[in-house]
């Protein structure tokens, strides 16, 4: 892969309320590749002098949308699920999630096609004086990108002339991500409006955001436009691991060090099990099936290691719906799928 470059030491983001500055520190050792396909051992369970009250005083992650790119209901897809979402009005937004620092400044990890939907779950996260998003023209302090496919950057689109019109909020990706977005229209008219302010990031380089350091990470996915990161995002209690997009465990030769130290784990669930796709081949599947990353979780989960929760959920996942086989089967084996609004304190 091609170097990275960092380009965020002196960013600012904006004179009406600044945020923190983001700030690099020097390399860490660099992941090691492991071709085992097991995460074991499994280390102990961390501990804390804090209880969970005190813990909800802090940064925290909040779910802002669980499903893959498309959302549900699906685009001319007729299946029970997304016609039952269609009557009722009640799908689910394409993944995101959002990190809110306790001084008031929020970022987001994607920008999906549902944001416009999915701000005003972070509207009171913000700081008071911002809430006017339309005053300020900044409704979020940056936005973390992990790739360039359609469910995790067609919002930026959002931020442009014809719509929020927004005032440069500093936007994070890949080399190649910072590519597509400065050359490539729609997106690079963005960039010249200043609508938003790209900035490359350096891999597994801290990004500091108020009390939480950011680190991305790259994972092997399909790459037709970009590459993809994942998010290790670090806070003062507890570290969580953003990847809703990442190829099949086998293609993952590095997941246990991607793993180490991290307590939570929010994790590619696009399909449950490989029932989802019948005639398919699974080993052409690009994404880790739901059964098989539980049978390799499972010690983790049962020690108190590791907190894993289930995102970008295809619209075709049994663990969409509410009281399926498939949900009580996680749920009982200690697992969780994401929820709307949820909140994940670090």
């Amino acid at each position: 892969m091609a170097a990275w470059s960092l380009g965020v030491m002196a960013l600012v983001l904006g004179c009406r309320d600044p945020s923190p500055p983001l700030t690099a520190e020097a390399d860490i050792e660099p992941l090691v590749e492991d071709t085992s396909p097991s995460v074991e051992p499994v280390p102990p369970p961390r501990t804390s002098t804090r209880d969970e009250a005190s813990i909800a005083t802090g940064p925290r992650l909040r779910v802002l949308g669980v499903a893959q790119d498309a959302g549900v209901p699906q685009l001319g897809c007729r299946c029970p699920r997304c016609e039952r979402a269609r009557a009722k009005g009640d799908g689910s937004f394409a993944a995101s999630i959002a990190l809110a620092n306790p001084d008031g400044h929020v970022y987001l990890f994607d920008a999906s096609p549902d944001i416009g939907d999915q701000l005003p779950l972070v509207r009171s996260l913000l700081n008071v004086d911002r809430r006017d998003a339309a005053r300020v023209r900044r409704p979020v302090d940056g936005i973390f990108l992990t790739h360039g496919h359609m469910g995790h950057y067609a919002g930026l689109l959002q931020l442009g002339f014809e719509a929020a019109h927004t005032d440069a909020i500093p936007v994070f990706g890949t080399p190649r991500m910072v590519e597509l977005l400065s050359t490539q229209a729609p997106w690079s008219q963005l960039v010249e409006k200043r609508e938003i302010a790209v900035h490359t990031l350096t891999e597994n380089m801290p990004t500091q955001v108020g009390d939480v350091t950011v680190r991305a990470v790259t994972v092997p996915h399909r790459a037709e436009f970009t590459d993809t990161v994942g998010y290790r995002i670090e806070g003062p209690r507890k570290t969580a691991l953003y990847l809703p997009d990442v190829a099949r465990w086998e293609q993952v030769p590095k997941m246990r060090a991607l793993l180490a130290g991290v307590d939570l784990l929010l994790l590619d669930g696009t399909f449950y099990s490989g029932d989802e796709l019948p005639g398919r081949d699974l080993s052409q599947i690009g994404h880790p099936l739901v059964t098989d990353s539980m049978a390799r979780l499972q010690s983790r989960v049962d020690s108190g290691a590791l907190e894993v929760v289930f995102i970008h959920l295809n619209h075709s996942n049994p663990l969409l719906e509410e009281g399926s086989p498939a949900r009580v089967e996680v749920t009982s084996r200690g697992f969780k799928v994401a929820e709307r609004g949820a909140d994940f304190w670090l």
